[in-house]
């Protein structure tokens, strides 16, 4: 076992195999490497993008307790400070669904 060197068997294998095996051997590797980079900086790029689309404030939170209750939290200051846009039904008011169920 002294003689064994592993690169002598790896080039010696390299070798013996077909002209297409050794010509796939070459290209796979860096390809692979390649491949990873690319996938790599995409995804880097896209999440830099998902970032960016929300440049605004948290303004209001919906919160279900362990009491199946739904609870709305605000985030910033008062709503006579800065008031916030609520897209309300006015027309279902008087259908309103009880949340607390």
């Amino acid at each position: 076992m002294d003689n064994y060197n592993f690169w002598q068997d790896l080039f010696d294998t390299y070798q013996s195999l077909s002209d297409w095996l050794k010509i796939l051997w070459l290209i796979v590797p860096p390809a692979f490497v390649l491949g990873l980079v690319a996938l790599t900086l995409r995804f880097r790029i896209e999440s830099k993008k998902v970032e960016r689309r929300f440049d605004g404030e948290l303004v209001y939170s919906i919160h279900r307790d362990a009491d199946n209750r739904v609870h709305i939290l605000r985030h910033g200051p008062g709503a006579e400070e800065s008031p916030a846009l609520l897209l309300l039904d006015p027309a279902g008011a008087e259908k309103a669904k009880d949340f607390s169920r």
